[in-house]
């Protein structure tokens, strides 16, 4: 099969749409919101109003069978600014976290919740990099332990650089089950909208990008019903017990939810870095 970046018809009347939306609506918009530091929920509504800012378009561009489908967007969108673009599909990273490793009972639940609707629009967040371990998956410190006593789960710890994080209507978080098996002990979790415990740390002051909102958001005795733990509790049990055996994990959650979205990478093209989890 020969390798091509020629764009389809399909691919091209998406960007020329989002360019026009861009022109339109995004870069007449840009000095303003990016002098007030704030999320641009007026042009968030807009997009949502065109269907742009919807679970619909999230899954059409992640099924282009191109790959190129979500870059263009992206590109366009970046053209009309970089910080608004953010604000547009920073959800995506979330909405990617919860369609690789959600079930489908949790992403009939969850995803509408992210993306609210036109006239009253939300967000998700996807909160992985923590201040002591930046995007090293490898290196987080939020954990989870199970209460035998009441069934929940409970959550206690620091993320930070998380775009749309504190705001955001959901959050998906990243926590060690299993700290002694590093990576593999790990799992995401799906925080329903004001839930106890989750609250925003700081908001960050940056030199560009500023849009797009940037924020810690600390989990203090966080306590989530069984059932949030992406992809239920008996597969992550049976994927520990394939651990300890010595077999394969099959995957980690935060770097699966990385491949799935190209919208976490640096704008040096490198994965990671402030605002990108």
């Amino acid at each position: 099969m020969t390798f091509s970046l020629q764009l389809s018809d399909d691919v091209i009347a998406v960007r020329d749409w989002v360019h026009q939306f861009a022109a339109e609506t995004i870069r007449p918009a840009a000095a303003e919101w990016d002098e007030r530091e704030e999320t641009p929920w007026p042009v968030i509504q807009e997009a949502a109003k065109v269907g742009l800012y919807s679970p619909d378009f999230f899954a059409q561009q992640a099924a282009e069978p191109t790959g190129l489908g979500f870059l263009t967007a992206f590109e366009e969108m970046f053209w009309g600014d970089a910080g608004i673009a953010l604000s547009i599909m920073g959800t995506g990273l979330a909405a990617a976290a919860l369609a690789g490793n959600g079930t489908p009972e949790q992403l009939g639940q969850y995803l509408p919740e992210m993306f609210g609707t036109p006239g009253d629009p939300k967000l998700g967040a996807f909160c992985s990099s923590e201040p002591d371990a930046g995007s090293d998956v490898g290196a987080i410190r939020t954990r989870a332990r199970f209460d035998e006593a009441t069934k929940d789960w409970v959550l206690n710890g620091t993320k930070t650089w998380a775009t749309n994080g504190g705001i955001a209507n959901v959050h998906i978080v990243v926590a060690s089950v299993y700290p002694e098996l590093g990576t593999r002990g790990q799992v995401s979790f799906v925080i329903p909208p004001v839930t106890k415990g989750l609250a925003q740390g700081q908001k960050f002051k940056k030199h560009g990008i500023r849009a797009s909102y940037t924020a810690e958001v600390v989990l203090d005795n966080v306590r989530l019903p069984e059932d949030c733990i992406l992809d239920g509790r008996e597969k992550f049990e049976a994927r520990i017990a394939r651990v300890k055996s010595g077999a394969s994990a099959g995957g980690q959650a935060a770097m699966k939810t990385f491949e799935r979205n190209p919208a976490h990478r640096r704008r040096d093209g490198r994965r990671g870095g402030p605002g990108r989890l």
